[in-house]
């Protein structure tokens, strides 16, 4: 009876070309995933931000504003009123890389929608995202609630 204690040289080139073989099999459906998540976190937080901003008008009574640079990939929630800072700004991740938006144009670039005390917004719209694989999502407000909801395109 022999005691093996350890690998061979032959034993560690072969386990280790497995591995290779299936870290090549396995990496572009790890990327896909890390694409994916991130598009739909993306997504979820754009539209969490646009019930905040309906959530903002009703608990405060006033006008609030979601307000989209669709060229430098950041929005704002904020009163309308000009002259008050916005509640939150938010840099879009790099992993996105376009957004459009059909809200009404505000000027400067910028679009926007506005919730009243009531919770109505003053039109309907969205917002929609692609990744580098071409993956989009669209964040769509409804028309008589103003609810926001994310759908895959």
């Amino acid at each position: 009876m022999t005691d093996k204690r350890g690998l061979t040289l032959i034993e560690l080139m072969v386990a280790v070309s497995i591995l290779g073989i299936l870290s090549l099999v396995l990496a572009p459906r790890i990327q896909a995933s890390i694409g994916e998540t991130a598009l739909n976190a993306t997504a979820r937080q754009i539209a969490q931000d646009l019930r905040r901003t309906q959530q903002l008008a009703v608990t405060n009574g006033e006008n609030y504003r979601f307000e989209i640079h669709v060229a430098n990939r950041v929005y704002n929630v904020r009163p309308q009123d000009p002259f008050k800072d916005p509640v939150i700004t938010v840099k879009i991740g790099r992993t996105i890389t376009t957004v459009t938006s059909n809200f009404k144009d505000i000027g400067g670039g910028w679009r926007g929608i506005t919730y009243t005390p009531t919770g109505i917004p003053s039109q309907t719209g969205e917002v929609v995202i692609f990744d580098s694989r071409g993956q989009g999502r669209e964040i769509v407000v409804a028309v008589a609630t103003g609810r926001a909801e994310v759908r895959i395109r």
